[in-house]
Formats: C-alpha cells, structure tokens, sequence
C-alpha cells in the first residue's frame, strides 16, 4: 500500500522537491548551483506539464516523443557545459546520470524491440539521483562558505582572455 502511494505519487513529490530546491538555491547558492537547478526545472520538470498543457500525449511514447529526446540533448550539452566550468565535482556526476539518459535513448533508437519499464527507468530514472546531488553539492557549497568563506564560482576566470583585448 505504501510503495504504490509512493509509486503513484512519485513525480509530484519530485517536482515539489525541485521547486523547494529551487527556492532555497535562489537564496544561499551561487552561480554553478542556480544553473544546474534552473536547467533541472526547465528540462525535468516543466516538459510533462508543457505536453499536458498542449494535449501533446505521452512525453516519452507520444507522437512527440522526439521533443523529449530533443530536450535531454540539450540537458545532455548544457549540464556537461556547466559541469566542465564550474569550480565544483559534483556537477561531473549530474552531467554522467544525464549520459545515461541519453544512452537509453540511443538504445531504444538501435534496437527493435526495448522493454518499456527498462527505458523509463534509465530514461527518467537519473533525475531523481540528478536532484539528489544537486542538493547534496548545495549543501556543501553553503557549508563550505560558512566555514571559509566565499570562493571561485567557476573554474576559468572571466576575464582569462584579457590578453588578447588590446
């Protein structure tokens, strides 16, 4: 009884989590944090409720499933963007767990027949370990900053080609 209130409840309890995450992120984090979580809540939990909003069908067996394919590409570029400059290692996972997500795209496109609760499990599946290190690698940033202070937000200084503006 309890796992299938879980089960049923799932997507709720994530995205609610996410907007908190969110909120909280907003205030304590910093650049790296707002990123990863602002590109979270575009690319995770707004698609269901934009194809529910247009009456699109099923975002991950729909006739316009090839938009959730499209979205985890970009999520896929933009977290491994973020995770490469940003001045923190758990960034490096988010953008791993997203690979995993677009391997099971690949897998679906290469093979006939796919079980469908394999794909959606390592299809949908990383967001849920996606936001548990972001909040994970939150609460380090903001324990790191009251014990030291603050610190480099990204690895390449901003101005890293101010030899080349003369």
């Amino acid at each position: 009884m309890l796992l299938y209130l879980f089960n049923e409840h799932r997507a709720d309890v994530q995205h609610i989590a996410s907007v908190l995450l969110a909120l909280a992120i907003w205030r304590w984090g910093r650049g790296p944090e707002r990123w990863l979580i602002g590109l979270f809540i575009v690319t995770m939990v707004m698609p269901p409720y934009v194809f529910k909003l247009f009456d699109l069908g099923n975002v991950a067996f729909g006739p316009y499933a090839w938009i959730w394919i499209g979205i985890d590409v970009f999520a896929t570029v933009a977290f491994t963007a973020i995770a490469v400059n940003a001045n923190r290692n758990y960034p490096l996972w988010i953008a791993g767990f997203q690979l995993v997500a677009m391997g099971a795209h690949v897998v679906r496109g290469l093979v006939d027949t796919v079980s469908v609760f394999a794909y959606v499990v390592l299809s949908a599946g990383p967001a849920y370990c996606q936001l548990v290190l972001i909040f994970a690698g939150f609460l380090r940033h903001v324990g790191r900053e009251r014990r030291f202070g603050a610190y480099r937000e990204w690895r390449i200084a901003r101005d890293r080609f101010a030899l080349f503006q003369h």
